[in-house]
C-alpha cells in the first residue's frame, strides 16, 4: 500500500513537472519580440514619393510664366496647367511627371524647355489616440515619430510611450506595426499612441 502511494506521487510530480515545462514553453513561444528590434516599415524616399489627391505641385517652366503655376491634384488624380489643361498625375513621382509635362510642353508650346517640379504641400499625416491634440498636420521633410507627437500637443498622462501603432500604405498595400520614436514619418502616415492600463 505504502509502495503504491508512493509511485502514484511521483507520477503525479513528473505529470506537474511536465505541464510546468510545456506552459514555459508556450508562454515562450507566444512571446512577442520588443517594438525596438523590428525593422521599421520601409519608407521610400521622398524621390519616390508617388503623388495622390491632395497634394501641392509647382510646376515652374523657365522663361514661361505663362506655363507656370502652383496647382492641387484633385480628387480624380489630375491637375490642370494653364494652356496645357488636364494631366494626370496620381501615381507619379515627382520626376515622373516631369518627364510628361516636359514631352507635352516640348510637343506643343516650347522647343526643349527646361522645366522644374517641387512638391509644394504633401498629404497631411494623422495623429491619433493618448495625445493631447489629436488630428491632421502638414508633413515636413526630417520629421519622426517623437516629432510628431509633439506636434500634436505630446502625450496625455496615460499614453503608453513605448506602443506607437503606425498605419501606412504603400505600393503594396497597407501595412500596420508597432514601431519606436526614432522612426521616419512620412506624408499619409497614421500615428496612434495606445493607452497603458496601470
Amino acid at each position: 500500500m505504502r509502495f503504491a502511494l508512493i509511485c502514484a506521487s511521483t507520477r503525479l510530480l513528473r505529470g506537474g513537472f511536465a505541464f510546468g515545462l510545456l506552459l514555459c514553453l508556450g508562454l515562450a513561444a507566444c512571446s512577442t519580440t520588443d517594438i525596438d528590434e523590428l525593422p521599421p516599415p520601409s519608407t521610400p524616399t521622398i524621390a519616390e514619393y508617388r503623388l495622390v489627391a491632395g497634394d501641392r505641385v509647382a510646376v515652374t517652366v523657365f522663361g514661361h510664366p505663362e506655363l507656370s503655376a502652383v496647382v492641387d491634384l484633385s480628387d480624380d488624380g489630375n491637375m490642370e496647367l494653364p494652356l496645357v489643361g488636364k494631366i494626370n498625375a496620381r501615381g507619379r513621382t515627382s520626376l515622373e511627371l516631369r518627364a510628361l509635362v516636359t514631352e507635352i510642353v516640348d510637343r506643343d508650346y516650347v522647343i526643349d524647355p527646361n522645366i522644374d517640379i517641387v512638391i509644394a504641400r504633401y498629404q497631411p499625416f494623422y495623429v491619433l489616440g493618448e495625445v493631447n491634440t489629436p488630428g491632421s498636420y502638414d508633413f515636413a521633410l526630417g520629421l519622426n515619430m517623437r516629432k510628431a507627437v509633439a506636434e500634436a500637443g505630446g502625450f496625455t498622462r496615460r499614453a503608453a510611450k513605448s506602443q506607437v501603432l503606425l498605419t501606412r500604405r504603400t505600393e503594396h498595400g497597407q501595412t500596420v506595426r508597432d514601431v519606436s520614436l526614432d522612426t521616419s514619418v512620412y506624408p499619409g502616415d497614421v500615428i496612434e499612441i495606445k493607452r497603458r492600463w496601470f
